[in-house]
């Protein structure tokens, strides 16, 4: 059953970015080691359109967003990127992940992504409480932080290769993506599509999230 009411927002990293700004550092000695959410919870935050009585054309006003509460953890914890970017699960119970793109559970497989890890040092360096992020940071010592990933809906300024409109993005490395094409010659059976690029993109780009089980 899905989780409908609104998750439990930390503003540990970043006043006012919400989502994107969310990591609760895990803690051993704190109730739920530190979790604001129970893991696993898929939520649906409503687009600043609803109860509005015009919608302004801004990209993605009236789109809301599916974001699941995860553990993120990583053994080789690499660098942050510069937008949200992909992540992969770490294993069967679907509760962590990493942006280490063979610390899947699938390993070399695209169909570990989990979604999009939310929190970046593109939105929130700089900024409010905290005022920084860093791979050190999240990884948290290596007992790691709860965070948002997106699952479903529209993500702005996400991080991608370079690419066109259209494309077809899945995860190919380490909160990397590579961009395909719909041309109808391509075999996609490998792939895991988790968005499609909504402009062309050099290393930042709107996507529309898409093809994560709830």
């Amino acid at each position: 059953m899905l989780a409908t009411e609104f998750p439990k927002i930390s503003s540990n990293l970043a006043a006012g970015y919400g989502v994107f700004g969310t990591a609760d550092p895990y803690d051993s000695t704190k109730p739920n080691n530190g979790a604001r959410n129970p893991l696993g919870t898929t939520y649906y935050i409503p687009p600043p359109s609803c109860g509005s009585l015009t919608l302004p054309s801004v990209a993605g006003y009236g789109a809301g967003l599916w974001v699941r509460y995860v553990l993120y953890k990583s053994t080789a914890n690499p660098a942050m990127a510069a937008g949200p970017a992909p992540v992969y699960y770490t294993d069967n119970t679907f509760t962590t992940v990493s942006g280490k793109f063979t610390e899947g559970v699938i390993a070399s497989k695209s169909v570990s992504a989990a979604g999009w890890l939310l929190p970046n040092t593109g939105s929130v360096a700089g900024v409010g409480v905290g005022s920084a992020i860093s791979a050190t940071i999240l990884n948290n010592g290596g007992n790691g932080s709860f965070v948002f990933v997106g699952i479903a809906g529209f993500i702005p300024s996400a991080y991608l290769a370079a690419g066109s409109a259209g494309d077809m993005l899945y995860g190919s490395g380490d909160f990397a993506t590579t961009g395909v094409t719909p041309d109808g010659a391509t075999t996609y059976s490998d792939f895991k599509f988790i968005g499609v690029a909504l402009a062309a993109a050099a290393n930042i780009g709107n996507v529309l999230a898409w093809g994560f089980p709830f």
